[in-house]
């Protein structure tokens, strides 16, 4: 049949309908609802033909089972269709498809089309095939002869695709001179056959001296399970097991099999920051089926663990083959490389990070603390706490264990250094300081008065000083300088409300400038915080003035905090915190460098730089400083800021102390907040100057 002839009956169907449907139309006026819209069906192979592959990759595999002949709807239902096509792309790592109909050829009510089909994988690159399809038509309307050699040709004659996977061993996690964070270990796994047991008593006893538990508990794992199945009591160390072979050689327990598990070495220490590995949620599987993940597989939840996912897990890699139903393999369609996984080398300490968690736990139930290195940015230490132990999370946690664990009122698996956002109390007073001085609003010397009180917005918002409340006076007249020495608030509302008047906006942009109200930038999750924005609804001067002592609607996290004090202490410079410097492969000699990375400068002069630096030292040395007390007689001069930030609910003052030490040639930043610790000089300041003298006492810093 040439082309001419099919040209003109084309033609003259097309006419012959649009003449019916305007006949039928004029004819037949209808009054009744228009019906939904029903595609008409195709009045050639060619056009159901396109259809199918226009369907195909759009992936609207339901689409596609509209289209195949009702004989073949007869043998495959719409789930077995969708599904089979799902797994093929699954398997496949399928991003795209790009189908081309080469030709098409009617004879009666069969018909033939020939396309082609560009198959675009995550894993395998480019997969291109030539395939035949069959049409007929039937029921009125022409339907595809389906068979799954229309997704691969090679599945033609049956079987199934599937990704023989490779998957290379998971990483590991190192701190600054290389001392491992996480291993791999192999467990024994521990289970039982009731039916076996000859005295079950001494089993129980023995089982439950290992897993420390009752032998009540040791009892109920089993009890519900067939006498003759194995149930899993628990895993054990290939060293426990050595120590217990006798106890454990009795009919009735099975040490026979192992597993391999990620474990932590050092515990808890720095769990924040390393994070966790659990089995794969069906969330993530749905993301990263595609770079060849499956159900069961162990990946990053938290931490480093997460952040580092793509160079602790590797490249998952194999080969892509088509398996007949007693699984020998047919056909080899593609391979894909394995790339061996990288070790993470962090800038931590572990053994500073044991000290900031030491200092922190002995004084608050609650808080963070985080050392950084002023020079770059880099992360020594980071704690919060309360803490929890990534070996229990990854291995032997039950879910009503873990229910318990993320429902516990003091949130343990948040890392308060970046996570938390608190007010920042009178550290903020730094911040206006700098505002008030460089913008030329007042100089170092200005001279204040403190009777105790502020009554600059009318004496029904009279506002009191820290000292007044505990003495009944005012701190008289002093400097700008020495008020941020003193922490004097009366000083600090007039900075305030002279700024808001000067510009509303003039103390929150030097505030973002600080780096406040934005992340960071640290491989750890982290919230922004809050920089009140007066182009945003209402920021009026009692905003300012409560702002300009870090209250209101402020928030910071401790990293901010920390990040403003290492650039106070380095010249100016806002480093990126960085907790990775290198990822490594031992197997292919590949390597990855994080450089350092300045994120900005503090919009300050030299001038103004100098004047923050001398006041800030001072507040460790001065009589008069808030934080004179908890440094007196310290082994290292520490610069620094007290702040006790107010909370709207039961209980303390949050109690903060950012500082740098030394204070005449800075090495590191130390902030830390213990929630509910009362003021910043009796709980903050004393665990800082631990930190401190203990860092300084290390060897080889």
């Amino acid at each position: 049949m040439n082309a001419l002839p099919i040209l003109a009956v084309r033609v003259c169907l097309v006419l012959a309908f649009l003449f019916i449907s305007i006949a039928c139309s004029v004819a037949f006026p209808s009054h009744t609802p228009t019906p939904a819209f029903t595609p008409t069906p195709a009045i050639f192979a060619e056009d159901t033909a396109r259809a199918f592959l226009k369907a195909w990759s759009e992936a609207d595999y339901n689409a596609m089972y509209t289209m195949l002949a009702p004989s073949r709807q007869e043998t495959t239902t719409v789930e077995q269709f969708v599904a089979r096509y799902k797994g093929i792309a699954t398997e496949m790592t399928l991003k795209s498809v790009r189908a081309t109909l080469q030709s098409a050829r009617e004879e009666g009510n069969e018909a033939e089309a020939k396309y082609t089909a560009t198959l675009e994988t995550h894993l395998f690159g480019t997969l291109q095939y030539e395939y035949t399809m069959q049409l007929r038509r039937e029921q009125g309307r022409w339907g595809v002869l389906w068979n799954p050699g229309l997704v691969i040709p090679h599945l033609a004659s049956g079987g199934s695709v599937r990704f023989q996977r490779t998957v290379p061993a998971r990483a590991d996690i190192f701190d600054r001179k290389g001392r491992p964070l996480t291993q791999p270990q192999t467990l024994v796994v521990v289970e039982v056959v009731p039916a076996q047991m000859k005295n079950e008593s001494a089993i129980l006893n023995t089982l439950a001296r290992l897993f420390n538990k009752s032998a009540s508990a040791i009892k109920a794992m089993y009890s519900n399970s067939p006498g003759d199945w194995r149930t899993t009591i628990g895993t054990l160390t290939q060293d426990q097991v050595r120590a217990n072979l006798d106890a454990l050689n009795q009919p009735g327990i099975y040490i026979d099999r192992t597993q391999d598990v990620r474990t932590y070495p050092r515990g808890t220490l720095a769990a924040h920051t390393i994070g966790y590995v659990e089995q794969i949620d069906a969330e993530e599987l749905a993301r990263l089926q595609v770079r060849g993940y499956r159900e069961g597989d162990l990946i990053g939840k938290s931490g480093l663990e997460l952040w580092g996912e793509q160079y602790l897990a590797g490249q998952r890699g194999g080969k892509l083959v088509v398996l007949t139903p007693s699984g020998a393999i047919t056909a080899t369609l593609a391979t894909a490389p394995v790339k061996p996984s990288q070790n993470l080398y962090t800038t931590i300490d572990i053994d500073l990070q044991a000290i900031v968690e030491k200092a922190l736990s002995a004084r608050t139930r609650m808080g963070a603390a985080v050392v950084l290195d002023v020079s770059n940015g880099n992360v020594l230490a980071i704690a919060s706490v309360p803490t929890w132990d990534p070996n229990r999370l990854s291995q032997r946690m039950t879910p009503a264990e873990f229910r318990a664990l993320i429902n516990d009122p003091t949130a343990p698996l948040v890392n308060r250094v970046t996570q938390g956002a608190f007010p920042p109390g009178s550290v903020f007073k730094i911040v206006a300081f700098s505002a008030a001085i460089e913008k030329g609003v007042y100089t170092p010397n200005s001279t204040f008065n403190c009777p105790g009180y502020w009554d600059g917005l009318g004496q029904n918002y009279r506002k009191v000083c820290w000292i007044y409340t505990s003495t009944g006076k005012g701190h008289g007249t002093l400097s700008l300088s020495n008020a941020l020495v003193q922490s004097c608030n009366v000083t600090f509302y007039q900075v305030g409300y002279k700024l808001y008047q000067t510009d509303p906006n003039l103390l929150p942009s030097f505030a973002r400038a600080f780096g406040l109200g934005q992340v960071t930038g640290i491989e750890l999750a982290e919230s922004p915080g809050i920089v009140p924005d007066p182009s945003k609804g209402t920021f009026r001067a009692g905003d300012a003035v409560n702002m300009v002592i870090g209250q209101g609607d402020l928030l910071t996290t401790p990293l901010q905090i920390a990040n403003i004090m290492a650039a106070i202490a380095n010249g100016g410079t806002l480093y990126r915190p960085r907790l990775v410097t290198r990822v490594a492969s031992l197997a292919d000699g590949t390597e990855k460098v994080f450089p350092v990375e300045a994120r900005g400068k503090l919009p300050l002069s030299a001038t103004t730089l100098a004047a923050l630096r001398q006041a800030l030292a001072r507040v460790t040395t001065d009589r008069d400083g808030t934080a004179y007390n908890a440094f007196r007689g310290a082994k290292v001069s520490v610069a620094g800021k007290t702040g006790t930030a107010e909370v709207f609910k039961a209980g303390e003052p949050h109690s903060w102390f950012a500082a740098y030490a030394p204070a005449d040639n800075p090495k590191i930043a130390v902030v830390v907040i213990a929630e509910h610790g009362s003021e910043g000089s009796t709980t903050a300041a004393p665990i800082v100057r631990e930190i401190v003298e203990g860092y300084f006492a290390l060897p080889n810093k």
